[in-house]
């Protein structure tokens, strides 16, 4: 009957769209959603059996299967191709696309998937994307559709996926100052954007709608990915002490986060003692008990985690005691009024006395001034970064920092 049904809508304009669910992990609501905007031309099958004879009865069909394992989609995959072997099947996929785990299914994919992450109204946004592109090859016949034209990396700004896969972003190096040595003792990473048109691009430009779309996770990678390719050039010059590298709230969405990080490592050999992670509160509040398991699960490997702005959000203290956290960073928003803000100047002076009272390092942001720095160092800070030493440079100008730095200690 079902069968039926469906094949007679099928008559219609629009193919029809089948979602065979052998997971719960699209909501069941979602439904909902799909039905009204494929026009009742929707059918939702919780197993391959159930799909089977529905998708024999169909011409052109739109299919997707949501999995939550390779080996789950792996054997799905090969009941449908069995009965159906040029079926085109779309897999959406809710973990990164990056992990090892799902690359031999995506390489026989032909990369023919969706990466979902964000909220359900997202999510829906990115099928239908998808889908209507599907449709208008259906009815008239055109060049054949692929997700990456459709909805490239699975909803991603296709502008901003373009640039990750031509390689246009690039790294800028800020570097730390140990003010006891008066030596650089480490970096932060910063990412720029060079345009090909526009030029180059600062962060706030292009961060927010990565961030809005998830690409911030592949991005992220590529971001460990190139420190680890450049440390040895950076050791060889001189670097003693660690690169900070930002992760992002929705960067620990990702459950896989860990395991690739440390699989990176490894693939680059990185000495897990030339690494730090700089987290924001926002992401620290956002999955508590996740992000608690996967920062301790990377500090037990030797990484270590700054808490960048300190004190401008609402985290606890307690998570201070509760995680593996090294080094508090101050917000350049306070280092700006110091000295002569006496708000800011209290306010410096009591983050730099509760770290040291947990046992944590201090470095102070956006240092421009001389008066500064020595209101920095009359109160035991113990880092600082900013303007007055250097503003974030490229990879050849912070080697020659490095260079530099090497041969005055040497004296």
């Amino acid at each position: 009957m079902l069968a039926d049904t469906v094949h007679t809508e099928s008559e219609a304009n629009r193919s029809p769209l089948v979602l065979i669910s052998v997971s719960e992990t699209l909501e069941a609501c979602w439904q909902d959603w799909l039905q009204p905007w494929w026009h009742g031309r929707f059918c939702r099958c919780h197993s391959v059996a159930a799909a089977l004879p529905v998708l024999q009865h169909l011409g052109s069909p739109i299919v997707l299967l949501d999995s939550t394992t390779p080996e789950q989609a792996t054997v799905a995959l090969t009941a449908l191709r069995a009965q159906l072997p040029t079926l085109p099947v779309v897999l959406l996929l809710h973990h990164s696309p990056e992990q090892p785990e799902w690359q031999p299914l995506l390489a026989d994919l032909r990369n023919d998937h969706l990466y979902l992450p964000g909220s359900s109204v997202d999510t829906i946004r990115r099928i239908l994307r998808y889908c209507e592109q599907l449709q208008h090859h259906n009815q008239h016949d055109t060049a054949p559709v692929t997700v990456a034209d459709a909805v490239p990396a699975g909803g991603y700004d296709p502008e901003l996926w373009r640039a990750l896969q031509r390689e246009e972003f690039e790294l800028f190096y800020q570097p730390r100052i140990d003010l006891r040595r008066g030596a650089i003792c480490g970096a932060e990473a910063l990412i720029r954007w060079r345009h090909p048109e526009r030029g180059l691009q600062q962060p706030n430009s292009f961060i927010p709608a990565c961030e809005a779309s998830g690409l911030i996770v592949p991005l992220g990678y590529w971001i460990i990915q190139e420190v680890g390719k450049r440390l040895p050039a950076m050791q060889e010059a001189g670097l003693d002490g660690r690169i900070g590298v930002n992760l992002s709230f929705r960067q620990f969405q990702d459950r896989h986060l860990a395991p690739t990080i440390e699989r990176l490592m490894q693939e680059h050999r990185m000495d897990t003692r030339t690494l730090e992670f700089e987290l924001t509160e926002t992401a620290l509040c956002s999955d508590e008990e996740h992000v608690r398991s996967t920062i301790r699960q990377l500090s037990d490997q030797g990484v270590e985690f700054s808490l960048d702005d300190f004190g401008t959000g609402y985290s606890s203290f307690s998570l201070l005691q509760k995680l593996p956290i090294t080094t508090l960073k101050i917000d350049k928003s306070f280092v700006d009024g110091i000295p002569g803000n006496i708000d800011d100047e209290e306010i410096v002076r009591a983050i730099i006395n509760l770290a040291h009272n947990l046992n944590k390092q201090v470095i102070a942001e956006g240092v421009e001034t001389r008066a500064q720095l020595e209101f920095l160092i009359r109160h035991d800070c113990d880092q600082v970064q900013g303007y007055f030493f250097s503003r974030p440079v490229c990879l050849d100008q912070f080697l020659n920092l490095l260079s530099t730095n090497r041969r005055q200690q040497a004296l």
